[in-house]
């Protein structure tokens, strides 16, 4: 059996807007992140994922 992972980065926080590194503290995503989630999820939902695991980032 093999197993495929797909890895994809973080979306786009508010502290990014602000040239903060977020790290481990809580953010939120901006308007821009958002839309990069929306757009992630286009591209990949013919994919036939399995499962999908996220981080905390969380919209307003």
């Amino acid at each position: 059996m093999s197993v495929e992972i797909v890895f994809e980065t973080h979306s786009w926080s508010e502290d990014n807007d602000r040239g903060i590194a977020t790290g481990w503290r809580h953010g939120r995503l901006s308007e821009r992140g958002r839309r990069l989630a929306v757009e992630l999820g286009d591209r990949r939902r013919e994919d036939g994922l399995t499962a999908v695991f996220t981080s905390d980032l969380t919209a307003p």
